[in-house]
């Protein structure tokens, strides 16, 4: 257990100036600035996603032998990656942690994307989490892949109205086998994956979504609607055969991220009606 845990807080319940805010952006601008082959850099952890590593777990993911695998480690292998990221971004600034975007509030409902992610500047500052570095993508590099330069990640976000509802979670929520719950929860991150990548913005696509900063405020609202469905029906919920199944790249397997305090972090409280 860690002496201290890290407190991931909603994103809409931070100032834009606020200390834990500030921490956030500084740490994501250092990272952003660092280039892709070095592995503290933003476009290292976000081409374990998708390009060019393409590690990410999400539906029935085909193996290395082109057998569909009959488990699905959704979302064990996204807890893993947010904490690797949340470990380099404390490594640029001691105080950061990641945010949450809860999408199914009624802020979010009125303006979409938070302030916090959409806001171009703060100050004199340009804003580093409206937007990521992504690597050029080289000819021959990935097949079905075409070349493209080095570039910013772009968004297309749709009617906030359309963004998934309280009522959709706590529907997930109410579910008892794991491999459901994980599966209908999947149908709604898609959701707001194409929600906000539009119709050419990355998000919308596996390839490029993890480029984008809002990818992982994202998934810690998914991961946190785990967390909440392990507080109903239990943090060792999940079929015992995946107990020890690897999270590559990552060192870890599925055991060892069922427990977020054992990974030394908390969510911070809302008044969301799915608490």
């Amino acid at each position: 257990m860690a002496n201290r845990l890290t407190l991931r807080q909603n994103i809409e319940s931070l100032e834009l100036t606020s200390s834990g805010l500030v921490a956030f952006r500084d740490a994501v601008a250092k990272m952003q600035a660092l280039s892709a082959d070095d592995n503290r850099s933003w476009m290292f952890l976000a081409g374990y996603h998708g390009f060019p590593q393409f590690q990410c777990w999400h539906g029935g993911r085909i193996g290395l032998n082109q057998q569909a695998l009959t488990y699905d480690l959704f979302l064990p292998w996204h807890r893993a990656y947010l904490i690797t990221m949340e470990h380099t971004l404390r490594d640029q600034n001691a105080a950061a942690a990641l945010p949450w975007w809860d999408w199914t509030s009624s802020g979010s409902h009125r303006v979409g994307v938070p302030l916090a992610y959409s806001t171009r500047r703060i100050g004199k500052t340009p804003n580093p989490l409206i937007n990521g570095p992504v690597p050029e993508v080289r000819s021959g590099r990935v097949p079905g892949l075409p070349p493209s330069p080095a570039r910013k990640t772009t968004r297309a976000p749709g009617d906030p109205e359309d963004l998934p509802t309280a009522d959709q979670v706590n529907s997930v929520l109410a579910l008892t086998d794991f491999v459901d719950f994980s599966q209908q929860l999947q149908d709604i991150h898609d959701q707001v994956h194409g929600w906000t990548g539009g119709r050419n913005g990355d998000m919308g696509t596996i390839v490029f979504a993890g480029f984008d900063p809002i990818f992982f405020a994202h998934h810690c609202m998914i991961d946190r609607i785990w967390y909440l469905w392990q507080l109903r029906h239990g943090v060792q919920n999940v079929p015992p055969d995946y107990m020890n199944k690897p999270l590559a790249p990552f060192p870890l397997t599925v055991g060892d991220v069922l427990d977020i305090h054992r990974l030394g972090y908390e969510y911070a409280q809302a008044s969301s009606s799915h608490d």
